[in-house]
């Protein structure tokens, strides 16, 4: 069974992804201002989740201090911004508080067009002490905005899908196969280095079974040397992944014969060398990634292909049919 509400967000998340990379890119070529068609969207995107009337003040007014859009209304602005940093969130709160905009709104928020760091604060507050933000509650990103979604009736979640596919264009060759953007879910939370579970896997608890000491007994040592070492950094995140997003046994049981077949494809293409085969692996779906404008973590690839290895998805046994 297949839910509309699934494939809805599956969409909605897939287009996100396209734009953040779009913005990403512009950063790393250290374009970081956003132009009026990109606010116009979050405009009319955050208008359709909040029930809100933002007003793009950058487009009434110029180039507004501080502030991009406001709904008078719910005494509430939004500076959106494509750089991440502590620097900035302490500009925008500095910049607020001088131009007096905290006596008209009682409600300021960061949203940050690409990821939110992990900020070793709780809030900011202006050099004045006069206002304040809490970063959990009032700085953003592209997660909250999907969790806002997830929490819309259908009826307003089809109205924001039909929005999303239609202000994001993509070329067909671009949408994802559904096995495929299952792995972009998974992805999308490994590489998150903000992740309350990042870097907290305990290398000693990794227990690759006796598949790798069978099957690959010549390199079972570099792949359980492996396992361990990304288990580290990606374990618990991983596990994490499993319990809290909403993938499904279908999903993941297709996804699971995606992985057989193209893994058994490389397999034979690298003489039955499963060190090879996964390094080929690896880049075939990085690749994948990158062409879809997903996150694009090397290591987190890596080591979600290993623990699918372990679980006979990656390099799948041979099922002897009986006679």
């Amino acid at each position: 069974m297949v839910l509309r509400r699934d494939a809805d967000r599956d969409l909605i998340r897939d287009r996100f992804a396209i734009l953040r990379n779009a913005i990403e890119s512009d950063v790393s070529l250290n374009i970081t201002g956003l132009n009026i068609s990109v606010e116009n969207f979050f405009r009319d995107l955050l208008n359709l989740i909040l029930d809100g009337n933002f007003k793009n003040l950058n487009a009434v007014l110029g180039n507004t201090a501080a502030i991009d859009l406001a709904d008078a209304g719910l005494n509430h602005c939004i500076q959106i911004t494509s750089t991440s940093d502590k620097s900035k969130i302490d500009k925008t709160l500095k910049k607020f508080v001088e131009h007096a905009l905290h006596q008209k709104y009682n409600r300021l928020t960061v949203f940050i067009a690409t990821k939110k760091k992990a900020y070793k604060s709780s809030s900011f507050t202006d050099p004045t002490g006069a206002f304040s933000i809490i970063e959990k509650e009032d700085v953003w990103d592209w997660n909250n905005v999907m969790k806002m979604i997830d929490d819309l009736e259908q009826s307003k979640l089809v109205a924001v899908r039909d929005f999303v596919e239609m202000g994001i264009r993509v070329e067909p060759s671009k949408v994802p196969q559904k096995e495929v953007a299952t792995l972009f879910a998974l992805m999308e939370v490994l590489s998150d280095e903000t992740h309350e579970q990042a870097g907290k896997g305990n290398s000693a608890n990794p227990d690759p079974d006796n598949k790798i000491e069978k099957r690959f007994s010549e390199h079972a040592r570099f792949l359980k040397r492996e396992y361990a070492n990304y288990y580290v950094e990606y374990g618990a995140v991983l596990e994490d992944a499993y319990k809290g997003i909403d993938l499904g046994s279908a999903r993941m049981r297709r996804l699971g014969l995606h992985l057989g077949t193209k893994s058994d494809e490389l397999l034979a293409a690298s003489g039955n060398d499963p060190k090879l085969a996964l390094n080929n692996l690896v880049e075939h779906y990085l690749k994948i990634l990158q062409e879809h404008g997903r996150a694009s973590d090397e290591g987190a690839v890596r080591f979600f292909l290993l623990d699918q290895m372990i679980k006979c998805h990656v390099f799948p046994n041979q099922v002897l049919e009986s006679v």
